[in-house]
């Protein structure tokens, strides 16, 4: 993410945690260096999942350590340190991933439960638009076209979302033949939404 773009969130009056990545070479070689070691650390929060043969563990830690880090960097308060390890029946993976953040919090807790209810939305939305609505291999790239189309797909997800499909390849497997489930979803009523 941009500079500029950093500075905006902050003068609107907003808070950031913003993933930092090998991009971002000054950045993201300095941020290896501030959080290298563990005693330096503010916090340190651990979260264990498992579900569907898969054990995930996310290990957060947080820095207060800015030496070396460009001030153009605005708001910037805390330095966080993501390590996830993933071990299914076929392997087990390790990732590192670097985050820089506005909030001024020393509770791991808070920026690792940030952090993950964005990998969900990643895993709910992105990676079904990628995977099951093949969105990465669109060769659709004149005017407004992608946008729009990322907008219907995002509708179609909505929709089999509101009716009660967990799984949108499944969904789309039981709707793309079957004109009288099309028309009861597109047809759904106000009541199907949650209303908050």
């Amino acid at each position: 993410m941009p500079k500029k773009t950093v500075e905006t969130i902050i003068e609107t009056g907003n808070q950031y945690i913003i993933q930092v990545k090998a991009n971002q070479k000054l950045l993201f070689n300095q941020m290896k260096i501030n959080t290298s070691e563990a005693n330096f650390c503010t916090d340190f929060f651990e979260d264990i999942s498992q579900a569907r043969g898969r054990f995930e563990t996310r290990k957060t830690f947080i820095y207060k350590d800015l030496h070396g880090i460009s001030s153009e960097w605005k708001g910037l308060k805390r330095l966080i340190r993501v390590e996830r390890t993933v071990i299914t029946k076929k392997k087990e993976s390790h990732e590192t991933a670097y985050y820089i953040s506005s909030i001024r919090s020393d509770k791991a807790s808070l920026f690792g439960n940030h952090i993950r209810n964005h990998w969900g939305i990643e895993n709910r939305l992105h990676w079904v638009k990628d995977v099951s609505m093949n969105e990465d291999k669109s060769k659709t790239v004149k005017g407004m076209a992608a946008e729009n189309i990322s907008i219907l797909r995002n509708i179609v997800i909505n929709l089999f979302r509101t009716n009660g499909y967990d799984s949108i390849k499944y969904a789309i497997e039981v709707c793309v033949n079957n004109l009288k489930e099309l028309v009861r979803i597109t047809m759904c009523k106000t009541e199907c939404y949650k209303i908050t």
